[in-house]
């Protein structure tokens, strides 16, 4: 999903979606994980499911978010 290739929709990428779902968190510092899924996917369409998942992987290794699996919210981390 990082490569390039000539049918990969740029606003699907999984780069810019991870700056998409940081500009959502960064705005309330912790968003519920439904929440956020919602307002991704009223900002980039259905479509933006089935990158939604390993963008917030990528972001978690990248130590951007943490998941508390407790009360199931996603928190932003400076």
């Amino acid at each position: 999903m990082i490569k390039p290739h000539k049918y990969l929709d740029l606003n699907l990428s999984l780069l810019n979606m991870g700056g998409v779902i940081l500009n959502i968190i960064k705005e309330t510092g912790v968003i519920k994980y439904d929440e956020l899924l919602n307002r991704v996917i009223l900002s980039r369409g259905n479509n933006a499911t089935e990158v939604f998942i390993p963008t917030l992987g990528f972001l978690y290794i990248m130590g951007k978010i943490d998941y508390k699996k407790d009360i199931d919210i996603i928190e932003y981390i400076q």
